[in-house]
């Protein structure tokens, strides 16, 4: 009886599922500002000609301009956010495995935040030596 009496799993359930779909949102909404930096940034460096390390960033820029650019990376968000909300959802049924596919979508995309936010941090020193 130990533990299972006192915290049943039934009950922490819904409580852990918010939990999961705050840290899902939150860390949905830090890539979407990630990437509207990084748009921004990588605008501001192409206006003062700079170029595009970024291969696919760059084939990008080069057939539909910013717009594409950002409009791709939007995409790109909002699938990491419906995946990481559906895998929070997912727990709640209990199935094997769904907190461990959790887990690795929201560090895939914690990964990716901290990524873009050294990217973008590399565009202002770039834009910064640039302006000088």
């Amino acid at each position: 009886m130990g533990n299972s009496a006192r915290f049943p799993v039934q009950a922490s359930a819904p409580i852990l599922q918010t939990v999961e779909i705050r840290q899902a949102l939150l860390w949905a909404v830090l890539l979407a500002t990630g990437q509207a930096i990084d748009v921004l940034t990588t605008a501001q460096d192409s206006a003062r000609g700079q170029l595009e390390a970024m291969p696919i960033s760059a084939g990008l820029l080069d057939h539909g301009g910013i717009g594409l650019l950002y409009a791709v990376k939007l995409l790109l968000v909002a699938a990491a956010g419906v995946a990481l909300v559906l895998t929070a959802r997912w727990m709640r049924s209990g199935a094997p495995g769904a907190r461990t596919v959790f887990r690795v979508s929201l560090i895939a995309v914690q990964a990716a935040t901290i990524g873009l936010a050294a990217a973008s941090l590399s565009n202002v020193i770039l834009l910064g030596s640039v302006i000088h």
